[in-house]
């Protein structure tokens, strides 16, 4: 490793730009989530945001975004809402992450949803659409018996409440507002820490429903009976990517599964559509392999500088039981929080929703 240095994202010059967005569109698993604009985007909200540019002994370049926390340890760009991270770097680059890390000062980073060769035990999941094909060819295929079911809920629904439409790029504030209030009775119903909450979150979202931040921009999808939203689906796009963030359903059409009616009349939507690629993101939810048509290998654990990686392990996310889930969401605190009061208030709310539970 020749050299490395650590800058705010409003420092990256064109030509660095330039090939980090040739980077990330020519790789196996484009995402807006790896465009240098998101950390910009998250670097409007936060003071923490910077990225290490690094070049190897041949010229060749490299970027990661971070979060640079104290003590010279690094957070994936995002924190909660990286659901994919990457040591973007051209062909051949001849360094690993610990060599960037130790080359830029830094000690460590921690990371979820990383993509790198060879991957890990998580998986990311992704519908690409053909031109030609029946967006729904693969869950009539493989699952027939839920691709009924779905039809059979849809024609429910409509006999029960009204007609069912899907509304594509809803930019209307109801329907955000809408979204944000199911998805925080959700947080509240579940105890998990409501990442939502915090300053800078709801300073991002709105910030990009504005219209974004480069070419990363906002996109909506609401399904709706009889005019009004049962669920709905809200992220970023780019290039004929859409990656959802907050998905969320009206408690009362519980019963009709509004969240996978929503995904099927996505699908059946995209052939014209200005999509070709629905993120499904990462995660072991049952849905996600349900409709994905293509999945990625990503890894957890620690990278450390000049040190052995260490994958999780005892007391990592993903450790089953109470110990497991005291440690996730402690994670999830530290993630979203970046002030002590916040980090105080999430862990004695987290404490409070773990012993009322176990009792």
């Amino acid at each position: 490793m020749r050299q490395a240095e650590t800058f705010h994202p409003g420092r990256l010059d064109r030509a660095d730009r330039a090939l980090w967005i040739d980077l990330v569109r020519s790789s196996d698993w484009p995402s807006p989530l790896l465009h240098p604009d998101f950390a910009r985007l998250v670097a409007s909200c936060r003071s923490d945001v910077r990225i290490v540019r690094a070049e190897d002994r041949f010229g060749r370049r490299a970027f990661l975004p971070i979060h640079k926390r104290p003590l010279g340890l690094a957070r994936p760009i995002g924190s909660t809402f990286s659901d994919y991270h990457a040591l973007i770097a051209e062909p051949g680059f001849d360094g690993t992450i610990e060599h960037v890390l130790g080359t830029a000062g830094l000690r460590g980073f921690r990371y979820f949803n990383l993509i790198e060769p060879g991957g890990g035990d998580l998986y990311g999941h992704r519908y690409r659409f053909s031109s030609g094909t029946d967006p729904l060819a693969d869950l009539k295929d493989c699952h027939p018996r839920r691709a009924k079911t779905f039809r059979r809920l849809k024609r429910k629904l409509e006999r029960e409440h009204g007609d069912v439409a899907l509304v594509l790029d809803d930019r209307s504030q109801g329907a955000f507002d809408t979204l944000l209030d199911w998805k925080d009775r959700q947080f509240a119903r579940s105890g998990r820490h409501n990442v939502l909450k915090t300053r800078w979150t709801r300073q991002m979202l709105g910030l990009l429903r504005k219209g974004g931040v480069g070419d990363i921009s906002p996109f909506q999808m609401t399904l709706t009976v009889a005019g009004r939203p049962v669920a709905s689906e809200f992220g970023l796009s780019w290039n004929g990517i859409f990656h959802p963030w907050i998905a969320a359903f009206d408690p009362a059409f519980e019963p009709y599964s509004p969240g996978h009616l929503l995904v099927c009349e996505f699908l059946e939507a995209l052939p014209a559509s200005p999509f070709a690629v629905y993120d499904l993101g990462s995660g072991d939810e049952p849905h996600k392999s349900l409709f994905a048509n293509e999945t990625i290998g990503l890894s957890s654990g620690r990278a450390f500088a000049a040190r052995p990686r260490l994958a999780p392990g005892l007391f990592q996310p993903g450790t089953g039981g109470l110990a497991g889930k005291v440690v996730r969401r402690w994670e999830q605190i530290l993630l979203s929080e970046t002030g002590l009061p916040g980090r105080i208030g999430g862990a004695a709310q987290a404490a409070r929703g773990l012993i009322t539970r176990k009792g």
